[in-house]
């Protein structure tokens, strides 16, 4: 087996906490405190005139000293808008699957990362806010990604979903949800100030062992919590 990996699934809200307030630096801070190996973020910009015209996947991994791919979802004028992953080792391939469906554009982004001890696929999806156009969105694009990959795989994000729904359900079916490992007091990642609902996930396949999974409470540098799950490789 394989060392162990940190793994966290953060929706950052463009670097602004509770307070209202853009602050990257804060953003970085946590994140740092994790010491994370592999960081999957949600709500990240590039070049927007609101967020100080900051490319935040690439200032995050700065701080983190990572490397870094980003998926676009929408553009503006200037600036863009999607998700990011950042790897403490190389990521050796991006792809980013875009998620239609009216104006509400989704996205999940789908890296190969090469480990010392085992090469895996890492998904990072952030779903929309319609319950049918989550499960469309699953079972057209993201499980026939999940079907083609023959390695170990992490999927992760903001499901914008309940544990208790059918998108959530059908995800079960392939992979397993590392929330069954929680040795924290905190159940719910949203909203961070008051959470209540648990709609952030990271699960893994079925060759991963799941060590320790915890929600990070009392973080108000987004309106979500982040999520921190450790697991090792047991081989494909």
């Amino acid at each position: 087996m394989g060392a162990s990996l940190i793994i966290i699934t953060y929706n950052i809200q463009h670097g602004r906490g509770m307070d209202g307030h853009f602050d990257l630096e804060r953003t970085g801070h946590v994140l740092v405190t994790l010491s994370p190996d592999i960081v999957l973020l949600q709500e990240v910009d590039c070049r927007r005139p609101a967020t100080r015209m900051s490319c935040q996947a690439r200032e995050l991994a700065r701080i983190l000293n990572m490397d870094y791919a980003y998926g676009v979802v929408k553009r503006y004028q200037p600036g863009s808008y999607g998700n990011a992953i950042l790897s403490r080792y190389p990521i050796r391939s991006k792809k980013n699957h875009i998620l239609t469906g009216g104006d509400d554009r989704r996205c999940c982004l789908e890296v190969k990362i090469k480990t010392p001890h085992y090469n895996f696929t890492c998904f990072n999806l952030h779903l929309g806010l319609k319950s049918a156009e989550r499960c469309r969105h699953l079972e057209e694009v993201v499980l026939p990604r999940l079907r083609a990959v023959s390695g170990p795989v992490v999927l992760g994000g903001d499901f914008n979903a309940r544990p208790e729904s059918a998108e959530i359900n059908l995800l079960k079916g392939y992979l397993q949800d590392s929330f069954a490992a929680n040795s924290g007091e905190c159940c719910c990642t949203f909203p961070a100030d008051q959470p209540h609902s648990r709609i952030d996930y990271i699960f893994l396949s079925r060759c991963w062992q799941i060590n320790d999974y915890r929600i990070i409470p009392h973080t108000l540098a987004s309106d979500h919590l982040p999520l921190i799950v450790k697991a090792a490789c047991r081989g494909s």
